[in-house]
């Protein structure tokens, strides 16, 4: 064979280069967006904040998560340290919100009950020891974007709704 490359495989070709090196400009950031979030966008500490808390740090028994402790968790709400010192809660209750659950971000944690809004509705109040609780710490939300995780929980039978929210 003695002859050289005609158009067509020329125009074959650079077509298939194109096409490939387009695809390769459409997908590869799409690859790394998970990694990068904006600075008011956290969904991964808001779940993971919610998980902590439900789970371990106001369970009643980490076996069981979702099911709080109602000393632990007017400790935790109502800044009273001898409520936690008394149910073994391993928290100190007169840290920030976030230094206590270790998040570098404002956050919220407040109990609704199940038919109010996860965003909006009073928070519930509770009476441990013949002192009213209101659950709810941490800052107001003063953010354009906030991200909200929210569990089902149990609080002596009842449930209610936690949630999370972190700016």
């Amino acid at each position: 064979m003695n002859r050289g490359q005609t158009v067509i495989d020329f125009g074959i070709g650079a077509g298939v280069f194109i096409i490939a090196v387009g695809i390769v400009f459409a997908f590869v950031p799409t690859m790394f967006e998970p990694f990068s979030t904006a600075a008011g966008n956290s969904p991964v500490v808001a779940d993971r904040t919610a998980d902590h808390l439900t789970g371990s740090l106001l369970a009643t028994d980490p076996a069981t998560p979702s099911v709080l402790s109602t000393a632990c968790t007017a400790a935790f709400f109502g800044s009273n340290e001898s409520l936690g010192d008394s149910a073994d809660c391993g928290f100190n209750t007169t840290e920030s919100t976030g230094d206590l659950l270790g998040v570098d971000r404002n956050v919220n944690v407040t109990v609704r009950h199940l038919s109010d809004s996860p965003t909006t509705g009073p928070p519930v109040t509770r009476t441990v020891d013949g002192t009213d609780y209101t659950l709810t710490r941490g800052d107001d939300n003063t953010a354009s974007e906030v991200t909200v995780a929210n569990r089902v929980v149990m609080i002596e039978g009842d449930q209610y709704r936690f949630v999370v929210k972190v700016w």
